[in-house]
Formats: C-alpha cells, structure tokens, sequence
C-alpha cells in the first residue's frame, strides 16, 4: 500500500516537473535573454525609463544652445572687452563669481578684471582708463567696502565721465540699502544680489546684452548710408 502510493508521488513529481522542463526547452533564445539575465521578465515601468534617460540624454545641453546673435555683431568686436568690472578688493570672490557667470560657454561675454586682466608693470591707471574705454558696458560692484575705498571711487567717477546717464553703467548693489549708494548712483537703475545672485547674474547678462542689440540696431541705418555714399 506504502509502495503504491509512493510510486504514484513519484510519478506525480516527474509528470509535472518534466513538463515544466520541456517548457523552458521550448522558450526562443531571444527571449531567453531577456528574462533568464535578470531572473524576471522586463517590466513595462522599467522599459519607459529607459526611454525616458534616452530623451534626457538626447537632449541638447545649455552650452549646446546657440549664443545670441548680436554677439557675432560688428558693433560688438569693436571693443575688446564687454564688461569692465569695477570692485573693492575685499570683493574679489564675488567679482570673480559674476565674471565666471557672464564669461561660461553658455554666455560667451568678454570681462575685464584688473587683477587678471591688467598686464604686469603697466601704470595702473592708464591700464585702468584704456580698460574703460575699450569696454562697452562698466558694472560697479557697489558694496559697503566699494563706498570706502578712494580707489573705486576713481574708477566709478572714470566711468561716469565716459558715458553719463547712458545704458553703459550697471550699478550692481551687495548688503547696502538705497540710501546709502553714492549719490551719481542713485539716479541710476541698479540690480540687486542681496536675495539672489544668480538671478541678479541673470539681469546684468541680460542688460548687456540688451545695450549691444540696442547700439548694433542704431549702428545699421548709419552703415547703410556709408554703403550707398
């Protein structure tokens, strides 16, 4: 009785195991290695991931992007420098930040800073008022250290001479209420990075760029009647 019954379990096992058996035998082997890599067929979910990491990767980076038009203009190779960066010394980490910002691939503009830029036993300030005059827009770094200093101040007053109430001067304030500005500033509209620099990055990228499209647009009619002459 304990044998039949054995033999009948036994039978049981190899009838319904050598099916299974002949089961995976039968499965192609592109499917095989899809599912016997991993232990489990690919879920839908994990399928539309990839497809989504695809379309990230395939996307075109920011330094990909075109750089704007106006800065292959005429008007704007005139000039050697787009941006004279006028700062405290005390304020040199952020000078250096914002040039960094406005000189990326991505933004492709052309900064002057006198500890970078101003060539070893070169006077000074004939380097520095050669640097005014060969840059199209001047942004004054006004903190509480630039009103300290004689030497910004000299800086901010070349700058003033060069082009009074023009769109060339870019007042940017760090710590330091309105009031407080040198009063040739105040008249002037200023960006803010007391609450977030990298938007107020933005806006001083933004307004150069904004002067240059401005000056190449005037420049054009002026070109033409040359042309014709």
């Amino acid at each position: 009785m304990e044998e039949n019954r054995f033999s009948s379990i036994t039978g049981w096992f190899r009838q319904h195991f050598g099916k299974q058996r002949n089961d995976l035998d039968q499965v192609k082997p592109g499917k095989c290695s899809q599912t016997c890599s991993s232990g489990h067929a690919p879920s839908s979910s994990s399928s539309s991931s990839s497809s989504v990491i695809s379309s990230i990767s395939a996307k075109p980076s920011a330094s990909d992007q075109p750089l704007p038009s106006v800065l292959s203009s005429p008007f704007r190779s005139s000039l050697r420098f787009d941006v004279f960066v006028c700062h405290n010394d005390e304020d040199s980490d952020l000078a250096q930040s914002l040039a960094s910002f406005l000189e990326a691939p991505s933004n492709g503009l052309r900064c002057y800073l006198q500890e970078r830029d101003c060539p070893a036993g070169g006077a000074v300030s004939t380097e520095l008022l050669q640097a005014v005059q060969d840059s199209h827009c001047w942004l004054l770094l006004v903190t509480p250290n630039f009103v300290k200093d004689d030497w910004c101040s000299y800086q901010m007053h070349q700058v003033l001479s060069e082009g009074p109430m023009s769109q060339r001067i870019i007042p940017a304030v760090v710590n330091m209420p309105r009031s407080q500005l040198p009063p040739e500033l105040r008249f002037l509209f200023t960006v803010d990075l007391n609450t977030n620099k990298e938007f107020g990055y933005t806006l001083v990228y933004k307004a150069v760029l904004h002067y240059l499209k401005d000056m190449s647009e005037k420049e054009k009619p002026s070109s033409a009647s040359h042309s014709d002459g």
